[in-house]
């Protein structure tokens, strides 16, 4: 089979120097079958790669998006073969035909399956490290700079899904409340002018009027509440900003 497979690709290259994209792709995903049959998920994830390849080398003549579809394809297969870092290479090139198409549904999809795989790459990478490392070396450069990378795409994943999950920036804003509402009940408010123990629900209504900056005086902070509160405001300025930004970057781009 593997000689097989060495003379298909012989073939199909051939037919690329001659221009005949769509044989040569067909070369591609017959290969891809076979490695598929075989269970080999890298080597069929490479083939329609090239598939890709081929039909984006066409696309002058109509669009990227069968080279998208195909690279998609591809990025998938690498997946079950746990190869992330290509996966997200694979997914950020089917992105990028996807947006030359303006499929921008498609386009977020996979930017966002892209930044997940290269995430779970360096959630891989830096367990791997600790795992085969002695812990005197554990705090060297490269796996600080796996678990920056790590922290910051995981971040960005939990915030706003990379700007393509305005949602999850919802999700986020809304359980802040509830956290601050919780460290607020463990001190005072003052409740028209007198200094008293608020209940879950005062602490939350304040809370929501504090995160929204839509504070109506009624309840005000008192002692290390203040600080608090403080912290609260900035954070909201900060997330509702985060979600506009998110809301256009995926339901404006047209």
């Amino acid at each position: 089979m593997f000689q097989d497979a060495k003379l298909t690709e012989r073939d199909a290259q051939k037919l690329l120097d001659e221009q005949k994209f769509e044989e040569a792709a067909a070369v591609y995903y017959r290969l891809t079958k076979d490695h598929q049959g075989a269970g080999q998920h890298h080597p069929a994830a490479m083939c329609l790669a090239s598939a890709a390849s081929c039909w984006a080398r066409k696309a002058g003549e109509s669009s990227f998006y069968q080279a998208a579809r195909d690279y998609e394809s591809a990025a998938r297969e690498a997946l079950l073969s746990k190869e992330f870092e290509y996966a997200g290479m694979l997914y950020k090139h089917a992105a990028v035909c996807y947006e030359r198409d303006k499929e921008y549904l498609e386009f977020s999809e996979c930017y966002f399956r892209s930044k997940e795989c290269f995430r779970r790459f360096n959630q891989q990478s830096f367990f791997t490290i600790h795992t085969l490392r002695e812990p005197r070396l554990w705090f060297d450069r490269e796996t600080y700079r796996q678990f920056s990378e790590w922290f910051i795409l995981s971040f960005s994943s939990m915030l706003w899904g990379y700007g393509e999950r305005p949602h999850r920036t919802v999700i986020f804003g809304m359980t802040l409340m509830v956290l601050f509402a919780v460290l607020y009940m463990q001190g005072s408010l003052i409740d028209h002018g007198a200094a008293v123990k608020p209940s879950f629900g005062d602490a939350l209504y304040f809370s929501v009027a504090t995160f929204t900056t839509s504070a109506y005086g009624d309840i005000t902070p008192s002692g290390a509440n203040r600080f608090i509160a403080v912290g609260e405001a900035y954070s909201g300025l900060f997330i509702v900003s985060i979600f506009i930004t998110g809301l256009c970057r995926k339901y404006l781009r047209e």
